[in-house]
């Protein structure tokens, strides 16, 4: 998850909550860099490490090419997340892709999102719109 959907998640972590969910972070950094990667954007919650990208590979979240992670179709949601939450050190394979999961207590998938491009993503709406499905 980038930075700036980490925040925006974060900015409504409470809706989130309200329509029955809770938001769990898969990070590609150390135990360590995961910590104070939640500590330094002060997420009320779970962070969990995945160095060796397991969860990446298990739910099928590709690794992109350096075009849909850097190229000009990404450039102006790129600074926009940039201006909006700050860039950081990368950490972990920089062509990993990101993706959104809503799972539920059964641990059935009831609803994913994999991005054609690194600045794809679905809103904090979307998310919260499929959680009331539940």
């Amino acid at each position: 998850m980038c930075r700036e959907h980490v925040v925006d998640v974060r900015e409504e972590y409470e809706r989130f909550l309200e329509a029955g969910g809770d938001v769990a972070v898969v990070t590609m950094g150390t135990s360590e860099q995961t910590a104070a990667f939640r500590e330094r954007n002060q997420l009320p919650f779970i962070c969990l490490a995945d160095p060796k990208r397991v969860a990446y590979e298990a739910f099928g979240v590709p690794r992109g090419t350096v075009a849909q992670v850097a190229g000009p179709a990404v450039w102006g949601g790129g600074l926009k997340a940039v201006l909006r939450a700050g860039i950081g050190k990368p950490v972990g394979d920089v062509l990993q892709l990101h993706g959104s999961f809503i799972i539920d207590r059964d641990g059935i998938v009831r609803f994913f999102h994999l991005p054609k491009n690194s600045v794809d993503r679905p809103t904090n709406e979307e998310l919260i719109a499929q959680l009331v499905l539940l």
